[in-house]
């Protein structure tokens, strides 16, 4: 069974919001357009495993967790815990061509202009969940043993260089991996595992990547003010009484500076002061 489904990453509205906030021809731009669109290949491959494990239903009992984060900074793309081990699975949508290498420890994307770009290896980003999941089990007093894999979203992603021994699955395989892989013996009982599972659900807390201007360089006078206009996107909004007006196709909207604070707290900070508040509405008391 599930007992914590995946949501869509908060970073999403954060990278849309920056991207309208950033004067047209920032150098940024591209930057950040990188950045969500791996966001999105990532969340869309971490979406298809779902999909092709949603009727897995192996020989023992399980419990699943989707995206989880748990505290170390401890980002798990699905987690299935059973009875004898807990499963690790670390999902990855990078198109094209990718390589592992050794001594030292790489993984580097293959453009196809044939530029060679480093990246963060699969391989390491397991193993270092692993690590962490481990010394978590132990303070909760459940040390069993954890198996961990790789999988690959979809056929068109080519993998070079991969140790012997990796665990580096297709997705369309995962289904029938999980299902006929041999588990150790069994360590605890179904409650104590439903039990387990339930306290790792409670640590979750979603992660959050905000505040994201600092994070690509940009100051504050760099973001555009005011108020967008969530129906036709223009930048041509002015208040009315409660209500904000759009100039362009005229609709009036209630409740937008509560949206406009939001887009603060994701791209500049925790806190506003009521200037900051006046000048990033662009309106006046």
């Amino acid at each position: 069974m599930i007992i914590k489904f995946r949501e869509q990453p908060a970073s999403f509205a954060g990278y849309e919001s920056l991207l309208r906030r950033l004067p047209s021809g920032h150098p940024k731009i591209p930057f950040v357009l990188e950045s969500l669109t791996q966001t999105r290949a990532g969340f869309g491959g971490e979406c298809r495993l779902d999909e092709l494990l949603e009727f897995f239903c192996p020989p023992y009992p399980y419990v699943m967790l989707q995206g989880v984060s748990l505290p170390e900074k401890c980002q798990i793309d699905t987690m299935i815990v059973t009875q004898s081990c807990v499963i690790l699975l670390e999902v990855k949508n990078i198109s094209g061509l990718t390589r592992y290498t050794q001594q030292p420890s790489g993984f580097h994307k293959v453009l196809p202009s044939g530029e060679v770009r480093g990246m963060k290896s699969p391989l390491v980003q397991v193993e270092n969940a692993k690590f962490k999941v481990e010394r978590l089990l132990k303070r909760l007093d459940a040390p069993l043993p954890i198996f961990t894999a790789i999988v690959v979203a979809y056929p068109s992603q080519l993998v070079e260089g991969a140790p012997a021994g990796a665990n580096i699955w297709r997705a369309e395989e995962a289904l029938v991996r999980l299902t006929t892989m041999p588990l150790p013996p069994v360590k605890i009982s179904a409650d104590e595992m439903v039990r387990l599972s339930e306290r790792l659900a409670a640590l979750d807390s979603e992660f959050v990547p905000f505040p994201l201007a600092p994070r690509f360089q940009v100051s504050t006078k760099e973001l555009l003010t005011g108020v967008f206009c969530p129906y036709c996107e223009m930048h041509k909004m002015k208040r009315l009484a409660r209500s904000w007006i759009c100039r362009m196709c005229e609709r009036s909207i209630k409740g937008l500076d509560e949206r406009i604070l939001d887009e603060w707290f994701m791209l500049v900070g925790p806190t506003i002061t009521t200037k900051e508040c006046l000048d990033f509405l662009n309106s006046r008391i």
